[in-house]
Parts: structure tokens; sequence; C-alpha cells
């Protein structure tokens, strides 16, 4: 049990002074979010696990359009984890832009707008081990706002492979990869704390499959890394405080290494996440949070 006494069933998203920050906030975008690509058949759902709702904070304040929500389920083959997430600003602007000055373009430029996507939801799923076997990407076109799936990944023995309008990427000889994308969820790692969990001080190896989108290109990288556990830690989120077990993975990328620091509770779920590539002072915190069943 949390120190902000969170139970099964109970929502914990009553940060002081939330709601009424939340009540004020109005929700506006470019795009209007209504991608119904079809795909291939999810497996059969048995049981929702648990849902919830990230929320990016700066210096201790939320930021508004920036929910990612997700659902767990138990399926037969083992989990989906499925999330959508909040517009991006960046991919909004470039929309404008081709729109707009789409004629005075190089035509490498124009084309490259012409062929890009936005990704809003990411659906994957897990074995009985909760080693993530596919990944399906969904979003839009920019040029249009048409829905398209963006990546639908696969891993088959030793091999990952993606195919998109971006083209198709594979991995060969991946191991023990786990197969993540590059965009910052904390609901990718739920799966690695959860099969490795280091104890205190204590370090694990990790590889990682990470999916890229290269000026529309899909690109998958293997990146080493460690995972270190660092204890227990009270986590504050607003005027809450929960007890938490703190993991820090470092990763081997270049010019530097990426650190990327995770506040779980005891059954792997992800409370915050901090990255050594966000600016100062940034964290993605849960803050809805519901559970139905063990996980």
């Amino acid at each position: 049990m949390l120190a902000g006494g969170i139970g099964n069933g109970n929502w914990f998203a009553g940060i002081a002074n939330m709601k009424r920050l939340l009540a004020r906030v109005c929700i506006s975008s470019v795009f209007v979010f209504a991608v119904t690509v079809a795909t291939a058949q999810a497996p059969e759902r048995l049981e929702k696990i648990a849902e919830g709702e990230y929320w990016e904070w700066q210096d201790g304040h939320p930021i508004k359009d920036t929910t990612q929500s997700w659902t767990i389920w138990r399926t037969k083959e083992g989990f989906e984890i499925e999330s959508k997430l909040p517009p991006n600003r960046g991919d909004a602007l470039r929309a404008m832009m081709g729109s707009a000055f789409s004629k005075n373009m190089a035509p490498e430029l124009r084309e490259e707008l012409q062929n890009a996507t936005t990704t809003r939801g990411i659906d994957l799923g897990t074995n009985s081990d909760l080693g993530i076997v596919k990944m399906q990407l969904s979003g839009l076109k920019l040029r249009d706002a048409k829905p398209v799936e963006v990546a639908d990944c696969n891993r088959n023995g030793d091999e990952i492979s993606c195919k998109g309008p971006g083209g198709t990427a594979r991995l060969k000889n991946v191991g023990q990869s786990s197969l993540v994308y590059s965009y910052p969820s904390p609901l990718f790692f739920v799966p690695i704390i959860k099969q490795a969990k280091p104890g205190l001080d204590q370090s694990v190896p990790v590889k990682l499959a990470m999916l890229n989108q290269v000026k529309n290109k899909l690109q998958l990288t293997e990146v080493g890394g460690q995972l270190r556990g660092k204890g227990p830690d009270r986590l504050s989120v607003g005027e809450r405080i929960f007890d938490t077990d703190k993991f820090e993975l470092t990763l081997e990328t270049k010019p530097v290494p990426r650190v990327i620091t995770l506040w779980t509770s005891k059954q792997g779920i992800v409370f915050a996440m901090e990255d050594s590539e966000f600016a100062a002072g940034h964290r993605i915190l849960l803050t809805q949070y519901k559970r139905f069943a063990e996980f």
C-alpha cells in the first residue's frame, strides 16, 4: 500500500487544486483525433487490469494538452497495453507550414511533408512473460489528417520487423532485446521493470530494439544499457507523497549516455519518469490510476 492510500479501485487524481486547474484548461489542437485505422485482429481481451493517465509536468505544474491515457488488458497470450497520445505541437506546426508554403518549398522538402505522419496511438502486445512481441502505431497523415497505420511491428524468434508507409525495418539476432518506440512513454518500461527489477545498488544489463522515424523512414536500432536499482524513495506529486521503488536506466547512446529515472509501484506501474533528454524540471507523472486486478 502506498503512503498516499492507493488501493484496488481507487483514483489518486485528487492532487490538491488539480481538478480546479484542469477545469480551466481548454484543450485545443490543429488535429481532430479520430483514428479508425484498420489493423490486424487484436487478441481477445479477458480482463481489464488497470487504466490511467500520464501528464507532463514542468517545475511542479501540469502542462495542458499532454495527456497520455492508457489501459492494460489481460489476454490469452499475455497482456495488451494500449495508449492514446496527445497532439504533437511540432507536427502541427509542420502541417501548417506545409499547407501555407508548399508551393515555394524545395521538391525534397515538399515530398517529405507530403509523406509525413504523426503518431497518436500505441498498442503493445506481450507474451505471458511480459516480453513485447507486437507493437502497432496508429496516427494521421500531416497533409490531410487522414488515419494511417504508422508502423506494424512483430517479433518472430530472434527477428523484429516493422512495416508502414515509411518502408520496412528489420533487426536480426535481437536475443532478449525489448521492443520500444522513441516516444517518451513510461509504459514501455513497465515490462522491463517487471522482468528485471534489480535490488538496491544492483545492476542488470538490458537491450532495447528502438523504433525511430528518420525523414519518414522506419529505423530499428539496438541500444544496450544498464538498469540499476536505487531502492525505496518517496515521490511527491502536488501535495501527495507516495512510497515507490526508484530505478535508473542508463542507455549507451552517443555522443553521451542517456539516463532515464523511473519511480514505480510495488506492482511495477511507472508513477514518474525523468529523462536526461528532457529540460530541467520536466517530468512525466501518473495523475490518474485505477487498478482492477493484480498485474
